[in-house]
């Protein structure tokens, strides 16, 4: 009998219009002995049996509770049997040979791989803006040096993961707290031909919903990883961060045409972005300043009772 040595983890939340194109792009990667397909769908709106009928190939779990993606992930984690575990999303839609080439990646002094991280709504605005803000460090042919993973196209060796897991509070940005560690250390491996392609938030409330998401998920990032400039996510800062968010964007475009173009024909998108992901960054670190001091304000009172 062949062991398993891959297996891909995939969490899903009501994402029907993406994931059935998801799982289709998959199927002739991971359908064969030594790969298997953990799907964690958690909407509670599909039966388990139905589920495992429309795609007999995977193992399907079915929380009964919505579960955050950390969560999700370690579920699959627990269920799956592969040494390699690689990580894709339900609005995602990797390429042929997408799962070849991040293994091909993973050299002996690595135990990491990231993607490339692909536009999977070119004609959309939004979906552009959300895009680029998003995901432009996994561009085609990086400048700067690959700090760490996103889990729509990440590989990870189990030992990553072993005794910790993913952050299981936190989304986004669970996976940069689990990856970053790895890019610091030169352990994480970057494969250009292993490419999957997201689809963005096209629809202006749920973009900047999510815009508001990355920029407190990224106050949070600070305090578990020495994140660079980590130091100026701060609300002190408010005034400077929409123009650094927009700086860290055209840094990692610089050099691409094609990225170059996207982001000026998206530029008034893009300016609204950062302002909702600033204020996400400063409402996150205004209400952690008032948890800890509450903390504080508990911590004299009982230092100060009679014993």
């Amino acid at each position: 009998m062949i062991a398993v040595r891959t297996s891909v983890i995939l969490p899903a939340y009501r994402a029907w219009e993406t994931l059935p194109a998801a799982l289709d792009a998959l199927r002739p990667q991971v359908d064969r002995p030594d790969r298997e397909l953990v799907l964690v769908e958690s909407s509670g709106t599909v039966p388990l049996g139905e589920l495992e009928r429309r795609w007999p190939w995977a193992r399907v779990l079915a929380p009964a509770e919505r579960t955050l993606p950390g969560r999700a992930r370690n579920l699959g984690l627990e269920a799956a049997s592969g040494e390699l575990l690689a990580f894709t999303d339900a609005d995602a839609v990797t390429e042929p040979r997408w799962l070849d080439e991040l293994e091909r990646a993973l050299e002996p002094g690595a135990d990491g791989v990231a993607g490339v991280i692909l536009n999977g709504a070119p004609r959309s605005v939004l979906g552009t803006a959300d895009y680029l803000l998003e995901f432009s460090d996994w561009l085609p042919r990086p400048l700067l040096p690959l700090r760490h993973g996103a889990t729509c196209n990440l590989l990870l060796r189990r030992s990553v993961l072993a005794g910790r897991g993913f952050p299981e509070e936190l989304f986004p940005g669970e996976d940069t707290v689990v990856t970053f560690p790895l890019g610091a250390a030169g352990r994480l491996a970057f494969a250009p031909d292993a490419r999957a392609r997201h689809v963005g938030r096209t629809g202006l409330f749920a973009f900047l919903r999510h815009q508001v998401e990355l920029g407190a998920a990224f106050a949070a990032v600070c305090t578990e990883v020495d994140f660079p400039y980590g130091r100026l996510a701060r609300a002190r800062y408010a005034p400077l961060l929409p123009a650094l968010r927009l700086f860290a964007v055209a840094r990692r475009v610089r050099g691409n045409p094609a990225a170059v173009r996207q982001a000026l024909a998206v530029s008034p998108a893009l300016v609204v972005g950062a302002f909702a992901w600033s204020a996400g960054l400063v409402r996150a670190d205004l209400r952690r300043s008032a948890r800890a001091r509450r903390r504080r304000r508990r911590s004299r009172s009982r230092a100060g009772d009679p014993a």
